[in-house]
């Protein structure tokens, strides 16, 4: 398998951490869809990454479907997300406040940093500014121990640490240790698996690129 899009695309990093998760072998083409528009071009038409081309060549594009297709490929037991029942349900819910947040942050980003300073709406700046800061406040009294399902990583685990991560980066006056410890141990914690030390983009190039993109065009 072929995953195309940088690291510093939250959604490619989500994609990549979870194939390093599940120990399914990939090579990663860190090509970006505003800098190399051509290279992604050629395996997602229409410039969207992640993009993830199977053996057979088929390609999936948006993060949650590519990692539904991964979870798939592995027996159940090593599945990031449960098949069903409470735990599927608080997966599924804290997983989509963590997209919810990661997709504030790239707005935000896109206002601060993509569209010209004479155009830029400071309302919509603080608008999402206010609601990242609401679903990070959600997830950080989700306590996790270590993980959102107690001794079990899932798909909330991997949102929630890349979008914590991206943004102290970017709000480090809002987002940080103090403000959410408990995010802050969730992603200490991360880290010291290479599936995720591994996919951590320079956190400098994130704060000046803006490029954070969600799966649309990152």
């Amino acid at each position: 398998m072929k995953l195309v899009g940088p690291w510093l695309s939250g959604y490619t990093r989500r994609v990549g951490t979870t194939l390093k998760l599940l120990n399914l072998p990939f090579e990663h083409l860190p090509y970006h869809a505003y800098q190399q528009r051509e290279r992604v071009k050629a395996f997602s038409p229409m410039m969207r990454v992640p993009a993830l081309e199977l053996d057979d060549g088929q390609v999936l594009i948006d993060s949650s479907a590519i990692v539904d297709y991964l979870d798939s490929l592995v027996p159940p037991e090593q599945r990031l997300m449960p098949a069903g029942g409470p735990e599927r349900v608080r997966a599924l819910q804290l997983a989509g406040y963590a997209m919810a947040c990661y997709d504030k942050l790239a707005r935000y980003c896109d206002e601060l940093m993509l569209r010209p300073e004479a155009y830029r709406l400071a309302h919509l700046q603080a608008g999402y500014e206010e609601q990242l800061l609401i679903g990070l406040g959600v997830l950080n009294a989700a306590h996790a121990q270590p993980w959102f399902l107690g001794p079990r990583i899932s798909q909330a685990d991997v949102m929630a640490v890349i979008a914590f991560q991206s943004a102290a980066v970017v709000l480090p006056h809002a987002v940080n240790n103090e403000a959410f410890p408990q995010l802050a141990a969730l992603a200490h914690h991360a880290m010291q698996l290479p599936a995720f030390s591994s996919t951590l983009p320079d956190l400098s190039d994130l704060q000046a690129s803006g490029l954070f993109g969600a799966d649309a065009n990152a």
